[in-house]
């Protein structure tokens, strides 16, 4: 897949290179000499130095303007359009221009650090009669929201006297997900616990269509207008995906930047392996919330994109009070039903927001990483012991431990 912009040219820049001001001095030299021992023939080549440096200029803002609508047809596409963090892309940039100036036309383009990861970019060019196309690869390291563009388009005159340098293509920023560990053996065998549970307790039948309040994210398809239009509300099937449950993560929002990439990263990765094991999910992280539906056999991509998407803007909390209370309201959030897994992702917490979440832990299976540090491992052990007293299973992980080791700690905190 590729994502394309066209743009008009930008802004212009004219220098003289060394040679044209070594001309230029040495044309101002000849000429006073000439003048000073009245010699005409050096007055005459000091004036046609000069006039050269002219025509040079004339020939670059002529060259220009003529090329301008040209060099306005600029195309630049990014494979695939949306990257994640630790992937490979690439992009390509045409520009169109006629021929005389797509042989002397040079063309480089910008990109952000968080793009190219700080490394030089070796970029490629290939040159036809009228378009040039400039082809360079991307390897993102930050996820967030980073600008491509401006090109730059440099030509001299054939003297090599002076060149012009344009902005071309404008810029556009480019989504960057977050990265993400591969738990979905490990996220199928959660759910397919929790089902066999739900199913203990009642077993959906083909035809079943319990109906729940719309939620922001919700397929539109799933609605039950006939239920909807009775009760004034709209209301969506519960049931679609016959007795497979859904997990909510919530997710807190630190200050520190190390910890909220570690934290996103947790996130994106329990959600996309529930998805893939064919469950539905549900992502709370700062009071917002996205859901995806999706299956194993069904193109689950526009479900993961959903997910993803919604953590390419996701910001820390200004303070550590302030991600509390986050994780507060986000637990107000929570529609655990029976058989239903709530995977929280979340710093040492307070009592305002251990009172918000505890109840959870007796509505279905409640499961917590709690992120701690080495100044704060007695607060974090604290978290952990409430949220253990109120029925989740908890483990408390700390730098440098990775999302797949404290994934599989907490798997085995939980078997009988």
């Amino acid at each position: 897949m590729t994502a394309g912009a066209r743009t008009d040219a930008g802004g212009r820049s004219l220098f003289v290179t060394t040679r044209g001001i070594g001309m230029t001095a040495s044309a101002a030299a000849v000429t006073v000499l000439g003048v000073g021992i009245a010699s005409r023939p050096l007055v005459l080549v000091g004036a046609a130095m000069i006039g050269a440096v002219l025509v040079a200029v004339a020939w670059i803002l002529v060259s220009v303007w003529g090329a301008r609508r040209a060099l306005s047809a600029v195309e630049r596409t990014v494979s695939p359009p949306t990257l994640a963090v630790g992937g490979r892309g690439a992009v390509e940039v045409r520009v169109g221009a006629h021929r005389a100036l797509a042989r002397t036309l040079a063309l480089r383009e910008q990109a952000a650090s968080e793009l190219t990861g700080d490394t030089p970019v070796r970029a490629t060019v290939a040159r036809s009669r009228d378009e040039i196309r400039l082809r360079y690869p991307l390897a993102p390291v930050q996820r967030g929201r980073w600008a491509l563009g401006p090109a730059i388009a440099r030509t001299l005159d054939p003297f090599g006297l002076v060149e012009v340098e344009l902005e071309i293509g404008g810029a556009h920023r480019i989504a960057v997900w977050p990265a993400v560990d591969d738990l979905a053996a490990s996220a199928g065998d959660l759910m397919a616990v929790s089902d066999r549970a739900h199913a203990g307790a009642r077993t959906p039948a083909t035809d079943d269509a319990a109906l729940r309040d719309y939620r922001d994210g919700d397929d539109l398809r799933r609605i039950h207008w006939r239920s909807s239009a009775r009760r004034g509300e709209l209301l969506v099937r519960s049931e679609e995906q016959q007795g497979r449950t859904e997990a909510t993560v919530l997710v807190g929002l630190p200050p520190d930047p190390t910890a909220l990439e570690w934290a996103i990263r947790a996130a994106a990765s329990v959600s996309l392996s529930v998805l893939d094991a064919g469950h539905p999910v549900r992502l709370i992280a700062g009071g917002a919330t996205a859901s995806a539906h999706g299956t194993v056999a069904r193109a689950a991509e526009t479900a993961r994109a959903a997910i993803l998407d919604a953590m390419v803007d996701l910001h820390g909390a200004p303070s550590a009070a302030a991600a509390e209370r986050d994780v507060a309201t986000g637990a107000e959030l929570i529609e655990a039903g029976p058989g239903a897994v709530t995977v929280a992702i979340v710093e040492p917490l307070g009592a305002t927001a251990l009172a918000a979440l505890e109840p959870h832990g007796d509505l279905g299976r409640a499961w917590a990483l709690v992120r701690g540090y080495d100044r704060d491992r007695l607060r974090a052990q604290r978290t952990a012991d409430a949220l253990r007293a109120a029925g989740w299973r908890v483990v408390v992980t700390t730098a440098p431990e990775s999302v797949p080791d404290a994934w599989s700690r907490l798997l085995a905190e939980a078997q009988p």
